[in-house]
């Protein structure tokens, strides 16, 4: 009896041991969750900028400007159509302006 109790006890030191030393596996999928939530994050940035290029270049096709023509122009509308690839020419043709106007405006 004595030797079952001695081998129990040391098998449960054994399994204790091994334990701490065991690799913490809700770490590595904390990580791998944490990476996932930052791909998504990412790709869904890249699809709402995909998106707002979209609907911007369906309101420019279809021979709108970005304003109403009773609404001032701001020089934030003009930066954001020159980041988003539009050209001198083009921003002047969309805005109904000279394309010296925006060049002061982009140039301010």
């Amino acid at each position: 009896m004595e030797f079952t109790i001695i081998t129990l006890f040391c098998i449960s030191i054994l399994l204790f041991l091994v334990s701490i030393f065991q690799k913490d596996r809700t770490k590595e999928v904390e990580k791998q969750v944490e990476n996932l939530s930052i791909q998504l994050m990412q790709e869904m940035y890249q699809l709402k900028k995909q998106v707002s290029i979209i609907e911007e270049e369906t309101f420019i096709s279809s021979g709108n400007t970005r304003r109403n023509s009773h609404e001032q122009l701001t020089r934030d509308d003009v930066l954001s159509m020159y980041e988003d690839g539009y050209s001198i020419q083009d921003i002047s043709d969309i805005t109904n302006r000279s394309e010296e106007e925006i060049e002061d405006i982009l140039g301010n």
